[in-house]
């Protein structure tokens, strides 16, 4: 029997080279497995710590309900000129000189929901030097130019105004003083009043 030596060895080179073949395959999926693992294993840790870095806080802010009032300045005063005084009939009408042009611009600022005012309280005008008096509904105010009233030693409501302002809102009220001529002369001098209200927690 004769045996081609040539194809015996051909065959036997196919063999080796299959079996290569099928053990780098049997390799490359192993480290193909373990990458795999790896990766899911990496994918893992970053998910875990996105969910601690995404931790959330409560925030809480309380911005508490306020009727606030301002002025520039707490003086008012009536310099009756010698020039204007006494004047041709009583009762005169003297516009305060202190803020200038009598003029007081009161700034209101609110972030109530509900209605709002300003009330004036003007007590009796007391003599320096001990002479008599002047009575506070000697002593008038108009508010943005409105009609003149007379003040009260009581609380009285001047301005009102409803919901929040946004900001400090302007309201003029302008004062003057009334004399009647029984007025001794001297200085007067009084601590008025003007005060917010508001109603916290209305609709």
């Amino acid at each position: 029997m004769t045996y081609d030596v040539h194809s015996v060895a051909s065959s036997q080179h196919r063999a080796r080279s299959s079996e290569v073949t099928s053990m780098t395959a049997m390799r490359v999926g192993a480290v193909s497995a373990r990458m795999w693992r790896a990766a899911v294993v990496t994918l893992a840790l970053l998910a875990a710590s996105a969910v601690w870095a995404q931790s959330s806080w409560h925030v809480d802010v309380l911005v508490p309900d306020v009727v606030s009032v301002r002025v520039p300045t707490t003086h008012i005063a009536f310099a009756i000129s010698i020039d204007d005084y006494p004047p041709a009939a009583f009762p005169a009408r003297y516009a305060a000189t202190t803020p200038e042009g009598g003029v007081l611009p009161v700034q209101v600022f609110s972030n109530a929901q509900g209605p709002w005012s300003l009330l004036l309280q003007v007590p009796d005008l007391a003599g320096e030097q001990g002479q008599g008096g002047i009575s506070p509904d000697h002593v008038l105010y108009r508010v943005d130019g409105g009609l003149w009233q007379r003040a009260s030693a009581v609380p009285q409501v001047i301005f009102v105004g409803s919901g929040p302002t946004a900001d400090w809102r302007q309201v003029d009220v302008e004062f003057a003083i009334e004399l009647t001529g029984t007025e001794t002369a001297g200085r007067f001098a009084v601590d008025a009043y003007l005060t917010g209200s508001g109603s916290p927690g209305a609709p």
